[in-house]
């Protein structure tokens, strides 16, 4: 299955370039020699330089390799959206030529140029507009304490190569005005880029929330090494939930870290063996994945990312009454959110209810690769419990 997936994505990668070589020359009339030339050389270099800037910038961290990994990453989202506005000139092209309406190729190839560009300035833009989405959900037997109290919800921040400590910043405003009781981070805090995590303590720390700051990994962190985002956390007020329970005023918080590598883990048992787990209780679960805790041992960081199991029944048999996840980015370039919605079953966004369960899947605070989003906004989550 997973030759299957890498064979899919590079035919239609590396297609995507040749649609696009094929629209400069056929349809806007590069046809010179030397034209075809500097397209060739800077698509072919266009093209290996996301692959190049990864690598280099997992072992090297500096102001070239962020630079290089930005703008490789961007002429990621910039060829989407090509792509996109392409085929939709093409469309055009042959629903006129069916009319029989006189198209001119040269105007119009222009403005879905023209559109692409705009699209792709949007979503930049858009990066850095993060929403403040606010949500009620009812759980049973809730604690008085905990009536009419307000949980923030960051996920997928991403900081690292390209969002920075200014960024951190700018969310840590956000949610501070929100004014939290309790801040809940669900994986991904980090990009996979190797070291200089330091430089995001003093903005970690100007988090605010009266019962604590928890957090649990993402896919991302088992990429960096979770002990050296760990070492990192140490010098924060963030606590790192490594699969663990905490009561909070009667109020379960159960932290489940993201499988590793082949890793196998019968996260229902690890809750249940927790001498701290109380059925009695009510629950709320951070799984980085909008995805079931299994009982059979056969959760796996394969199964997760690419086979979600989305019935919930480990976590409904637990009696957790609220999941919080992220991971997918709701697709955050479109029209990957089509794709990421088949992937997870509707669960890839927002919130579901199922009988006394409920999961909230936020579309993320940051992005990956692209600097881009063009499918639905970044977002802090701001959770006010109410009694059922």
């Amino acid at each position: 299955m997973i030759y299957f997936i890498l064979f899919t994505f590079f035919a239609a990668y590396f297609g995507a370039h040749w649609l696009v070589y094929c629209f400069f020359v056929c349809v806007l009339d590069c046809r010179k020699d030397i034209h075809k030339y500097i397209l060739r050389f800077s698509l072919i270099l266009l093209a290996s330089s996301f692959f190049f800037a990864f690598t280099i910038s997992h072992y090297w961290d500096n102001i070239l390799t962020r630079i290089f990994y930005t703008v490789s990453g961007l002429w990621l989202g910039l060829l989407l959206n090509l792509t996109l506005f392409i085929v939709a000139f093409s469309l055009l092209r042959f629903i006129f030529i069916l009319s029989k309406i006189e198209f001119n190729k040269k105007v119009y190839s222009r403005i879905f140029l023209a559109l692409a560009i705009v699209y792709t300035f949007y979503g930049i833009i858009n990066v850095f507009l993060i929403d403040t989405k606010n949500v009620t959900v009812k759980i049973d037997n809730l604690p008085t304490a905990w009536q009419g109290k307000k949980i923030v919800q960051i996920s997928d921040v991403h900081l690292g190569r390209v969002l920075g400590a200014n960024f951190m910043n700018m969310v840590a405003s956000k949610v501070n005005k929100a004014e939290p009781d309790l801040i809940v981070i669900t994986g991904d805090l980090f990009d996979a880029t190797d070291g200089h995590l330091d430089r995001f303590t003093d903005s970690l720390n100007s988090l605010q929330a009266q019962k604590g700051i928890y957090y649990v990994t993402g896919n991302h962190e088992i990429y960096l090494g979770p002990i050296e985002v760990e070492k990192a956390l140490a010098k924060t007020k963030i606590n790192f939930m490594n699969d663990q329970i905490v009561t909070l005023d009667g109020l379960q918080l159960i932290g489940i870290n993201y499988p590793g590598f082949g890793e196998k883990k019968d996260i229902s048992s690890i809750i249940k063996n927790n001498k701290n787990f109380s059925l009695e209780n009510p629950s709320i679960l951070l799984f980085h994945s909008p995805s079931s805790i299994l009982s059979n041992g056969g959760n796996n960081h394969s199964d997760v990312y690419l086979n979600p199991d989305t019935d919930f029944k480990g976590a409904r048999d637990l009696g957790v009454d609220l999941q919080l996840s992220g991971h997918t980015h709701r697709g955050q370039l479109f029209p990957f959110n089509l794709i990421t919605q088949i992937i997870f079953k509707g669960y890839d966004y927002g919130l579901h209810e199922l009988g006394n369960f409920s999961i909230y899947t936020t579309s993320g605070t940051g992005v990956w690769g692209p600097t881009m989003r063009t499918s639905g906004r970044s977002e802090i989550v701001v959770i006010t419990l109410e009694k059922r």
